[in-house]
């Protein structure tokens, strides 16, 4: 029997007074048994289920409608109600016999507390036990106790069940077992044979009816209050997932694919209806998803859902589509992949416009182009500006320096200085502006090579004395003994930082000294560690100033002039080689700039120490060549050293004639110069290249004073077989024309390679590239001796002869600067000749200017055009007295005639 939770009390009813009638209704209790199914028991049974009923449909109610509600309002209720059952169960309890009665009271009250709370508990039971105690009769203070007892028994349930965090079984079956036990207790409170007869008759009755009553009504209960608490939940989830679609960028949708293929599409958000341009009725087919589809990327979109469902990957993608208005609007879709138990894959994903942002990232790349437009446009310009800036600043330097070499006036003499002066300031901005500009851009790269440190510095030095010894001071280089002679680096840029600091000490030092040393402070894995210093005796920089000396446009002294750009490039420079710049100075007492930086001990290049007497008397298989050379000077000194090796040599003087040569007749090889009048190295070869096989074949190696990367990729890229740098050394030189030609050294014929491709990149790889050692002295006597020794007494004499008639017309257009329109050309034509004679110091001078001018240093290369005059003038003198005593100028002139043989 569904007994429901109520405590089954015994209740002697109040209102029967008659002895008679109580000894009659006690004989009957004999006979309890014998009337339990009848008819009125029944009856009172199922009034007592009608209630359980309305307490089930009354808690669902209160459960249901309170969500929103405060807590102790819907727990007050619940434990009025629990409590008005109570009262009904005690108004009108179940007769099992005469004047014995039961009811629900101790289960309703025990009940309260586990699914109400303390509050309801102590409602239900402050309700029913009032209602007791107003009935009144001598069972009243037994009833009272008896409510108030299971009342605080579910409370402390409950609260042991709310730490737990679940009504469990376990807790139901304590409560119920609580309560039976309890009840009896308050039969002590009744007069003792009343209390008597209630132990004997109704105990049995009363604990079955407590315990069974909390069981079955609590497990209906908690069933029912877990599937509201379920339903709630489910109900807050639909709640929130309603609130959080509607709150997104974009749409929600579920994609199914079927195991038979069929694509269906069973919810879609409003939003899905809104991004797609559907009307929000449409049901989403496959046919509507096609409509609106972009044509282009219909069948991308279909391989992508294709693929995602073999692979179960992650769908994304962006794709377009065109809306009923025609606007075209781009969609980025993002989904998970899933396959079900009866095969069908499912997409869980959101929808969202990305319209605006395709915009935008196509306006992104519009102003990036327009930008880096801009940014050549303006690379443009100051390359254009500054060649007209300079095509003038050239003329007023050189006829400053003219106006210097006249004959003036005091005042005159003045105001020509400061003409040239203020040309060179207006030239330093200039040259600075642009390397700010390049670093600024990233476009500025550091060009690697071996270099002699002592003569980067001693040039460095020459470049600067002049100008320190016009003020008075004393100049000073030094290079520590245990620091290598050669090193790897950018000679040019590390110059250009060193004279930098060097400019900037002199500028700042009225009397005392500036010194420039290096030392080494450590090796590493790397190479060794260096720090180069230079220091003056100049006005100090106060401490509070230093930090801005290394930034942009800083200047501590105005009054000193320049663009605050020169400490500012040499920091970031020395950056870009991997290294640091500071400062130590002391105001009034001077300054030490120094920079520290790591650079890799190099290998002379070769060619720069003297060749052994076995390598000079290697024989060789003769070959025929052709020379195309434009420098008389030059095709002299190689036609000797071809032909003192055994070679036949034909010469041209420029590119056009070497085309017409090679098709006129039959050689070996052709050594090509690169820049030429007429037509260049690179175009003649190219022509060359372009002409019937053998002649298009033939080995081509490329003559230049450069031996920078560019230069080399840029002859082979135009069919060169490989390059020879200049000054050339002989033995590298000959070598290189075996190879070539496919002869080894020891004269006998080699297999030539298959492939003339993989030919010329090997000869590329092993290019010679001679730069001689410069000593102090102008003239290495050894170096002409080997010379004389190689071509000739009389050969050697007559190649001198045409330097030394030669000289003063190059120098006078080096001086002017305007005749030749280059002075990097002739500086470039003065090199070669210059170290296979000997002239060490003079192609010292002619290689740092041919830096300073190709990195565009003006400034640095105006000091350095009078350092070569200078090295030039004594070269001569020097180069004259080595000379044997025979030859005067005149037989100079006259062998000089007769040097080349053209074909």
């Amino acid at each position: 029997m569904p007994v429901m939770r109520r405590t089954m009390r015994i209740h002697v009813a109040p209102h029967r007074q008659n002895a008679k009638q109580d000894r009659q209704e006690v004989a009957m209790a004999g006979g309890f048994a014998m009337n339990m199914i009848s008819s009125e028991l029944l009856l009172g049974l199922a009034q007592n289920i009608g209630l359980f009923a309305v307490v089930a449909v009354v808690f669902l109610q209160i459960r249901s409608r309170a969500a929103g509600w405060p807590t102790p309002v819907a727990n007050t209720l619940l434990g009025l109600m629990f409590g008005g059952v109570a009262v009904l169960g005690m108004a009108d309890p179940v007769r099992v016999a005469p004047g014995l009665f039961i009811d629900a009271r101790n289960v309703m009250v025990g009940l309260a507390g586990p699914f109400g709370g303390a509050l309801a508990g102590a409602a239900a039971a402050a309700v029913s036990g009032a209602f007791r105690f107003w009935l009144g009769g001598p069972g009243a203070l037994a009833g009272v106790t008896s409510l108030v007892g299971a009342g605080l028994i579910g409370m402390l349930v409950g609260a042991a069940a709310r730490r737990s965090g679940r009504f469990g079984n376990r807790h139901l079956a304590a409560l119920a077992l609580l309560v039976t036990v309890m009840a009896p207790f308050s039969f002590l409170l009744l007069p003792p044979d009343m209390a008597y007869r209630m132990f004997e008759t109704t105990l049995v009755p009363l604990s079955l009816g407590n315990f069974l009553g909390t069981l079955a009504l609590g497990t209906f209960l908690r069933k029912e209050q877990e599937r509201c608490d379920l339903q709630i939940a489910l109900t807050e989830s639909q709640r929130r997932f309603a609130a959080t679609v509607a709150n997104l960028p974009g749409g929600v949708y579920q994609r199914v694919l079927t195991v038979d293929g069929r694509l269906r599409f069973p919810y879609c958000s409003p939003g899905f209806f809104q991004v797609m341009g559907l009307p929000p009725t449409e049901r989403v087919t496959l046919e509507a998803l096609n409509r609106i589809l972009h044509p282009e990327d219909r069948p991308r979109l279909f391989a992508s859902i294709h693929a995602s469902a073999e692979t179960l990957e992650p769908w994304r993608l962006e794709y377009r589509i065109i809306w009923s208005d025609g606007d075209v609007r781009w969609i980025s879709v993002s989904s998970r992949a899933a396959r079900r138990d009866n095969g069908d894959i499912v997409w869980d994903g959101i929808v969202t416009d990305v319209t605006e942002t395709k915009r935008n990232e196509q306006a992104l790349i519009q102003a990036r182009l327009e930008a880096e437009a801009a940014s050549r446009a303006k690379a443009e310009f100051l390359a254009t500006m500054s060649h007209e800036m300079r095509t003038p600043l050239n003329g007023i330097l050189g006829f400053a320096r003219l106006l210097l070499d006249e004959d003036l006036t005091p005042r005159q003499n003045h105001h020509a200085r400061l003409v040239r002066d203020a040309g060179r300031s207006l030239l330093t901005v200039i040259e600075d502006v642009l390397d700010f500009s390049r670093i600024e851009a990233g476009r500025l790269a550091l060009n690697h090579t071996s270099f002699a440190i002592r003569d980067l510095i001693a040039n460095c030095a020459a470049v600067l004395r002049l100008e320190a010894e016009a003020k008075g001071l004393t100049l000073h280089a030094a290079v520590a003994p245990d620091v290598p002679d050669w090193l790897r680096g950018d000679p040019d840029r590390l110059r250009q930082v060193v004279l930098n600091l060097l400019a900037n000490a002199v500028k700042f030092t009225e009397h005392g000294d500036v010194g420039v040393t290096v030392v080494k402070t450590a090796d590493t894995p790397a190479g060794p560690h260096l720090t180069i210093s230079v220091a003056d005796t100049g006005i100090g920089i106060p401490q509070d100033r230093q930090g801005q000396l290394f930034q942009r446009f800083s200047q501590i002294d105005r009054s000193r002039g320049g663009t605050g750009l020169g400490l500012a490039i040499s920091r970031r420079l020395v950056e870009m080689m991997g290294g640091t710049v500071g400062v130590q100075s002391q105001a009034s007492v001077g300054s030490t700039f120094w920079l520290s930086l790591v650079l890799p001990e190099a290998d002379p290049p070769a060619g720069s120490g003297a060749p052994c007497a076995a390598e000079l008397l290697v024989h060789r298989r003769p070959a025929r060549i052709l020379l195309a050379e434009d420098l008389a000077m030059n095709r002299e000194l190689t036609v000797a050293m071809l032909r003192g090796a055994g070679h036949r040599v034909d010469t041209v003087a420029d590119g056009r004639q070497a085309v017409a040569a090679v098709q006129r007749e039959t050689y070996d090889l052709v050594l090509m110069d690169v820049h030429m009048p007429e037509m260049d190295g690179h175009a003649a070869t190219r022509e060359i290249r372009g002409l019937p096989t053998p002649v298009g074949s033939i080995p081509i190696l490329a003559m230049s004073a450069s031996a920078l990367p560019e230069e080399v990729q840029r002859c082979r890229d135009a069919g060169m077989n490989g390059h020879i740098a200049k000054p050339v050394d002989r033995a590298a030189m000959l070598d290189a024309i075996d190879e070539a030609v496919g002869w080894s050294v020891q004269g006998g014929r080699a297999a030539e390679h298959p492939d003339g491709a993989a030919r010329r990149g090997a000869m590329f790889e092993t290019f010679a590239a001679v730069e001689p050692i410069p000593l102090r002295q102008p003239l290495d006597r050894a170096m002409l001796t080997r010379l004389s020794d190689e071509l000739g007494e009389e050969a050697c004499a007559r190649l001198a002869a045409a330097f030394l008639d030669e000289l003063p017309q190059r120098t006078s257009r080096l001086r002017k600067g305007s005749e030749s329109g280059c002075p990097l050309a002739e500086a470039q034509a003065l090199t070669a000749p210059a170290a296979n004679l000997g002239l060490v110091r003079l192609a010292s001078a002619c290689r740092a200017l041919s830096a300073a001018l190709r990195a565009g240093r003006r400034h640095e290369a105006e000091g350095l055009v009078g350092s070569v005059l200078d090295a030039a003038e004594e070269g001569a003198d020097a180069l004259r007295d080595a000379l044997l005593p025979g030859p005067g100028s005149s037989r100079f002139k006259s062998l000089a005639k007769d040097i080349v043989r053209t074909p």
